[in-house]
């Protein structure tokens, strides 16, 4: 009896240790690390080009934009990062829209948004900024926890673009991780406490088909690919730990209402990436956002589509031109 106990109680080690230092690391994998989506993998791959809304356009002089290519580095951990800058039309403009792409994509997914530049005159308001942030396009390949990083590279952004541009104050506009990330720039208090000790300011968020509840939304696609919620649970508390215990965070109903910027968010109910129904749950009854909704329209594919693209590019236009 005493050695059936000690080998049962072997066996439990094992399985326990098997657990932690196996299983677990894999499912938090599943979280933070995906496919770094560079230039030459999406320009030689017809879906993904269509994807992106990609046709022969593939820089901003391709819209009529002169633009410099920009290198530089994350803020704490000396990833290389790679931006396009395109000045404003007219001479003096103090202010830049920051366009931040989501997970497994890069700046070329957010370049067509440059037609709607050009079409409103966005330009004579506003310099542009279109980052590839870490792990994306022509930005060093790394790992990203659901936007906690993508912040740090957004902050980033803005620095070098003081440094290099003089220039202080931004709007965001994010997509899906990148609204998320968006978001948390303006909350994590570490980014917070950068952003005022070197002026730098966000004046608005725009935020489309966002990713609004990290936890809740992978939860959701847990369930599609049958992750038990005890594994589940488990792997989120190994995330949670490599984002300083900032999960509970990471939600609109926080971030949105910590940090009362106007917010304007585009999304579709059609959605099955970044759900409506917890979108809506998340920014219920929030007084500075503004929400628009895309009957039937799926995850950052609402501008590409013709019976949405002028009713989504008016509101863009309308909430950038606010006071």
């Amino acid at each position: 009896m005493k050695i059936f106990l000690r080998v049962l109680i072997v066996l439990v080690l094992v399985v326990v240790a098997g657990f932690y230092f196996l299983v677990k690391p894999y499912f938090v994998g599943l979280i933070t690390d995906y496919d770094r989506y560079t230039f030459e993998y999406v320009l030689e791959n017809d879906t993904l080009r269509t994807d992106y809304g990609l046709t022969n356009q593939t820089n901003p002089k391709d819209y009529g934009f002169e633009f410099e290519e920009i290198d530089f580095e994350t803020l704490t951990d000396g990833l290389a990062l790679n931006g396009w800058y395109v000045p404003a039309r007219n001479e003096g403009i103090q202010q830049t829209l920051l366009i931040n792409h989501g997970r497994t994509s890069n700046r070329l997914k957010t370049l067509k948004y440059l037609e709607l530049v050009a079409d409103y005159g966005i330009d004579t308001l506003y310099n542009v900024f279109i980052p590839d942030l870490r792990n994306s396009g022509r930005s060093e390949e790394a790992k990203t926890a659901l936007g906690y990083e993508f912040a740090e590279d957004i902050t980033a952004s803005m620095q070098m673009l003081k440094d290099q541009y003089g220039q202080q104050e931004f709007v965001l506009w994010g997509f899906s991780m990148g609204a998320m990330a968006s978001a948390i720039t303006v909350n994590r208090p570490d980014l917070v406490e950068y952003q005022k000790a070197n002026d730098l300011k966000v004046n608005k968020l725009i935020l489309a088909s966002p990713l609004s509840n990290v936890k809740e939304t992978s939860w959701v696609e847990g369930q599609r690919m049958g992750i038990p919620r005890f594994i589940f649970d488990a792997a989120w508390s190994g995330f949670d730990g490599l984002v300083d215990n900032w999960t509970e965070q990471m939600k609109f109903s926080y971030l949105l209402n910590n940090n009362k910027l106007p917010a304007l968010v585009l999304y579709g109910n059609g959605d099955a990436t970044t759900p409506a129904e917890i979108l809506e749950a998340e920014i219920e009854g929030q007084m500075n956002v503004y929400p628009v909704l895309f009957q039937g329209a799926d995850h950052v594919q609402i501008y590409t589509q013709p019976e949405f693209k002028e009713r989504y590019a008016s509101r863009v236009d309308a909430f950038l031109r606010m006071d």
